[in-house]
């Protein structure tokens, strides 16, 4: 960003109310004396006369008062000022301003500036000295980027130059400049200063910033092959393009439904060449191995045996998108902003980050905005499109920033409540669901980064009643979920997905909780930890059990499958080594604490149980990288903690759905995927069961988890006698009656069931109405 600051004359302005033009010096911004690279210049200042260095009323407090008077060497005009001829001169005399110099004056292209003038601590010397700089302007983040520019006083105005090559510098320097306002935020801490004072001060446990919240190692990022060639072999490549299209669309829980399927088919059926394209690509590189695991076509098992294979067709279709990228960034348009967003998901860490400031750039420049909460406009479907894309940027730049790379958070164009995407009529048969779990998804990633701004991010001491009101937040967002998202509540369900969305809000609900309470845990070696952080460690603990179940509950479904989190598995299995270690080192009656309704054989086996569900994935079979180092990560954790090996461990207990018997009937009646069936699920369970309730304070009594060496056991049914069933108070999001999907016979005769819409302006609820019941 260079502006024209090049022959122009600087003033500075002594304080004081001085009449004449003495009043006024002038010198340039570049240093006269020219002198060795490496040097630091030093300036030497005189001495004030002895009756001005007596002042008492000249303290620390008054120099950084709004109300106080200037520093003595700007206001007392009638100070002798001596300027020494030569640098070579005795500095005795004098103050040695580098003592006190700090990282604000740098080299550039016309010589030294100095950003700022100097501050009052460099002016005197003692009994006026205060001490060393503040540290933040000795941060070694605010050196480097502000060393990339310079300030200057003119007599327009204040000019910057930078020197700035890429987005990633503009936004160092950004966040260098958040760093720099420190005066609100020291307000601000000394305001909850004095209201934590009467508040117990949580211990943090200082390993839980050795790495981000959401940062997982992963094996198979994109980007890192530089001429990959395709696999294909005999299959085309429009035929692979097609099953990723239609994969992207049919599976909603992996995919957000951004993309209206009408237009976006339309528009790939009329295309020429639509494989040269860069959205299909994009989509492609997103989707590819997912489809080749879950939604496998004829003549694509090559790729399932040879992952290097798989890994190498993924960066073709990348390579292919970047390629397309380059010929189209100019003139970006929608379809440009969605593959950025999904290019970003999949690419190599250093890069990641790139293309999602290259997304949200392109959003404002196309000027797409959501839809806020008090907007009058709610019957727009271009604007609910406009919403959920905004919402996915969003939602991924969490993902991004969350696991460690730079924030990318697209902005609204007037400030108030972002509202949440919602289901239109449009949506009815094809993405209902998907935008039901997203919405509930997107509360609970509002909440979470909320969390981390104040919990990791923060360094401010937090106190129990904080984490209390964050626990009771996220405990009333559960308590107000709609029946069918409850594992308890005996809701009766005309469908496997959405049984799959209730899997996939419960997943993200519980490491929500398990991010709460992580940091409060105690140290390993903690001889004497304090209560609350013991109830964290437990409740992390309870939650982790819980979250094996529901993750269980994925591989024992065929629909399930695809929505397994790996990354919430290995969180899963970090808590519990961790606690582990920390409960082999406790007392007696802290471990009693730590175990407090904990099943203890479920515990004891919950890492061995953890490397069961893993080995049970489709992508651990096929040998997939990402999988393979998670399960090799347990065996080393059950080596460590000297726990047995042994495929045959106890079998975790999950949740099944209380399906309606026709739709059951029909699930048996599908024509299955040419991949290893699941285990069958027991045919005793008839309910949803849901094993504690977990709330900060006091949880109910632990439900055992009967299981044998042959077959996993659904949870047992005393569980939901414990806990009384959680309803929503207000009415549901969408309510379900006698709802079975159509399927591949039914779709062109009368028998398909019809859903009808019912005013969605005032409403914005939707009854689905089975005219053919089973019942």
């Amino acid at each position: 960003m260079p502006f024209d600051t090049v022959e122009r004359t600087h003033k500075r302005f002594r304080g004081g109310n001085l009449d004449d033009e003495d009043g006024l010096g002038w010198h340039p911004t570049v240093d006269p004396f020219p002198h060795k690279f490496g040097e630091s210049l030093q300036i030497h200042y005189p001495r004030l006369p002895q009756q001005y260095m007596q002042r008492e009323e000249w303290t620390k407090a008054d120099l950084y008062s709004p109300t106080s008077p200037p520093p003595l060497e700007y206001s007392l005009g009638s100070a002798p000022i001596d300027i020494p001829s030569s640098m070579s001169e005795t500095t005795s005399e004098y103050v040695d301003v580098d003592d006190h110099s700090t990282s604000f004056s740098w080299m550039d292209d016309g010589g030294m500036q100095s950003l700022m003038a100097r501050s009052p601590e460099s002016t005197m010397a003692t009994p006026l000295d205060m001490g060393p700089p503040p540290n933040i302007l000795t941060d070694p983040f605010l050196s480097d980027a502000l060393s990339k520019f310079s300030l200057s006083y003119s007599d327009v105005g204040i000019n910057m130059e930078a020197r700035v090559s890429n987005a990633t510098d503009l936004r160092s320097l950004i966040d260098a400049f958040q760093k720099m306002c420190c005066t609100s935020t020291t307000l601000v801490s000394a305001d909850q200063t004095e209201e934590e004072k009467g508040g117990i001060i949580l211990y943090r446990n200082r390993n839980s910033k050795l790495k981000p919240v959401n940062f997982f190692a992963s094996a198979c990022l994109l980007g890192q092959i530089i001429q990959p060639i395709s696999k294909h072999g005999q299959m085309s490549l429009k035929h692979i393009a097609d099953a990723c299209i239609d994969t992207y669309f049919t599976c909603w829980v992996r995919y957000t439904p951004i993309l209206r399927k009408d237009e976006f088919m339309g528009w790939y059926a009329s295309h020429d060449s639509p494989t040269d394209t860069l959205i299909v690509n994009a989509i492609c590189s997103l989707v590819f191995r997912h489809m080749v695991t879950h939604h496998t076509r004829p003549g694509l098992a090559h790729f399932l045996a040879d992952q290097d294979k798989l890994q190498e067709q993924e960066e073709f279709f990348f390579n292919r998108a970047r390629e397309c990228l380059a010929q189209s960034f100019d003139t970006p348009d929608r379809f440009t902003v969605m593959a950025l967003l999904f290019m970003c998901s999949f690419a190599e860490p250093s890069r990641r980050h790139h293309y999602a400031g290259m997304a949200v750039s392109a959003l404002h420049e196309l000027e797409i905005y959501p839809r806020m909460a008090d907007d009058d406009d709610n019957d727009s479907f271009d604007k609910e499109m406009d919403t959920r894309l905004w919402w996915f940027a969003w939602s991924t730049d969490f993902y991004l920033y969350s696991a460690g790379a730079p924030r990318n958070t697209p902005q609204t164009r007037c400030r108030g409540e972002v509202d949440l995407p919602r289901i239109f009529e449009q949506d009815i048969d094809e993405a209902e669901i998907g935008v039901l779990a997203d919405t509930h998804c997107l509360r609970l990633w509002r909440l979470q980064a909320e969390l981390i701004q104040t919990i990791y991010e923060q360094e401010q001491d937090k106190t129990v009643d904080q984490l209390v009101e964050f626990d009771k937040r996220l405990q009333h967002y559960y308590d107000t979920l709609p029946p069918y998202l409850h594992f308890d509540s005996g809701f009766q369900y005309g469908c496997e997905d959405l049984f799959l969305a209730c899997v996939r809000v419960n997943l993200e609900y519980n490491a929500t909780r398990i991010i709460l309470h992580k940091p409060f845990v105690p140290e390993i070696n903690d001889p004497q930890p304090s209560k609350f952080s013991l109830r964290s460690l437990n409740n992390c603990l309870i939650t982790s059990l819980l979250q094996l179940r529901t993750l269980n509950t994925c591989t024992k479904s065929l629909v399930g499958r695809c929505g397994f989190d790996r990354d919430e598995l290995w969180r899963t299995a970090e808590v519990i080594s961790m606690t582990m270690d920390i409960e082999r080192n406790c007392s007696s009656a802290d471990r009693h604490i730590i175990l407090q309704n904990v099943n203890r054989s479920e515990y004891e086996f919950g890492l061995a149980q953890a490397l069961i569900i893993l080995q049970d994935t489709r992508e651990y079979q096929s040998k997939s990288k990402n999988w393979v180092q998670v399960g090799d990560w347990i065996e080393k954790e059950l080596c460590r903690h000297r726990l047995k090996i042994s495929t045959t461990a106890v079998q975790g207990a999950y949740f099944t759905a209380n399906i309606k018997p026709a739709v059951e009937k029909e699930v048996v009646a599908r024509p299955p995927f040419p991949q290893p069936q699941p285990t069958p699920r027991s045919k005793n369970a008839a309910t949803l069961q849901f094993q504690n309730q977990f709330v900060h304070h006091a949880p109910p009594p632990p439900t055992q988890a009967t299981s044998t060496p042959s077959s996993a056991s659904p949870a047992s049914p005393a569980a939901s006698q414990t806990r009384k069933p959680s309803f929503s108070a207000a009415p549901p999001f969408m309510q379900f009656n006698s709802y079975t999907p159509p399927t591949t016979s039914q779709r062109g005769g009368k028998s398909q069931a019809r859903f009808r819409y019912f005013n969605p302006r005032k409403m914005n609820k939707f009854l689905f109405i089975d005219e053919h019941p089973m019942m």
